[in-house]
């Protein structure tokens, strides 16, 4: 073999060496990378361990204990494991859920892994925490009545997960001054929190879809109220006797304002009404010189604006704004005027 063929050898092994080697060196180095993981405890205590951890790409993370009062730990919202990219993962509460609670047994199928409260007992008492699961099932709503009446209870709290809250749910909790409704509720049914009339503050859900009648009548501590935009209408009584109420905010969208439902309150004298209300009935703001805005033209009054719906002495602020008319296009000169390029 000639010493140049020899040469050309030497020259491929050698490179080929040098690729081996440094495709060995990435798979050490990307063995050794690091990742953050980091432990978001969710409003948690941290009791021991570190929330911030630099983590070998493949290892696992170790989680910390941690601790929240009147709740335990679920779990965390990922993985921790075999760790590939820095990520953030938060803690899941759960209430501890207070005693006194009666829940439904359900049955046996599609409905197997959920139940409902359907009452309490009546010693109940204090602030009361609902959680979101009971022996492992889902608590998807609250039944009609199933807190009525329990006037030793201070204050509910309730976490996500619940749908639909009953008729009369929480009707005569006259004790009450603060409740947590939970913002997967979309019904809330007829007189649910009537008579809860030392409820300060009332923060409707979102998603909240259906308001049954007279579901906060006589709530005399409240003073604002803001309307979801998934309400279509504000039922009859609604906010019947909510002395104190001074600002409602209705969302666009809303189409019916139904009898009575702002009657008697009292502090309330002034109010912004949508342009997609189409029906108001009777008595449905009882106000003395209450002031109405609307953004519609006076003479285009919508026929289901009851007349009564309001006080004779009430102040109508009509705001159409009619839309700027296009301005002209301007006229295509027709070449009479040129010659030889020139204007004439």
């Amino acid at each position: 073999m000639k010493n140049k063929d020899k040469l050309k050898i030497l020259i491929i092994l050698g490179i080929e060496f040098i690729a081996i080697s440094l495709v060995l060196v990435m798979i050490f180095f990307a063995g050794k990378k690091t990742h953050t993981v980091t432990f978001d405890l969710n409003g948690g205590i941290l009791l021991s361990g570190e929330v911030e951890q630099r983590i070998t790409q493949g290892h696992n993370a170790t989680p910390p204990s941690v601790t929240k009062e009147g709740h335990y730990l679920r779990g965390w919202s990922g993985s921790y494991r075999e760790v590939t990219h820095d990520v953030t993962i938060k803690a899941i509460w759960e209430y501890e859920t207070s005693p006194g609670i009666v829940y439904s047994t359900s049955a046996e199928g599609v409905d197997a892994n959920y139940c409902e409260i359907i009452g309490s007992y009546p010693g109940i008492s204090g602030d009361v925490y609902v959680g979101a699961y009971h022996n492992e099932k889902i608590v998807f709503g609250i039944a009609d009545g199933a807190f009525r009446d329990c006037n030793r209870i201070t204050a509910i709290y309730m976490l996500d997960g619940i749908l639909d809250i009953g008729n009369r749910a929480f009707e005569g909790c006259t004790e009450m001054t603060a409740i947590s409704l939970p913002s997967t509720a979309i019904t809330l049914g007829a007189y649910a929190l009537a008579g809860c009339d030392k409820l300060e503050e009332l923060v409707l859900p979102d998603d909240l879809e259906y308001i049954g009648d007279y579901a906060f009548k006589g709530l005399k501590s409240i003073t604002e109220i803001i309307i979801p935009e998934g309400v279509k209408v504000i039922p009859a009584g609604a906010f019947e006797g909510c002395e104190s109420l001074t600002k409602v905010t209705l969302p666009e969208g809303l189409e019916k304002i139904e009898a009575g439902a702002f009657r008697g309150c009292t502090a309330l004298t002034e109010i912004h009404i949508p342009e997609s209300v189409s029906d108001i009935g009777y008595s449905a703001f009882t106000t003395p010189e209450i002031k109405i805005t609307t953004p519609i033209k006076e003479t285009e009054r919508p026929a289901g604006w009851t007349l009564g719906f309001c006080p004779t002495d009430a102040e109508f602020v009509w705001e159409f704004i009619p839309e700027p008319e296009p301005a002209p296009e301007p006229e295509e000169p027709d070449g009479s005027g040129i010659q030889g390029g020139f204007w004439q």
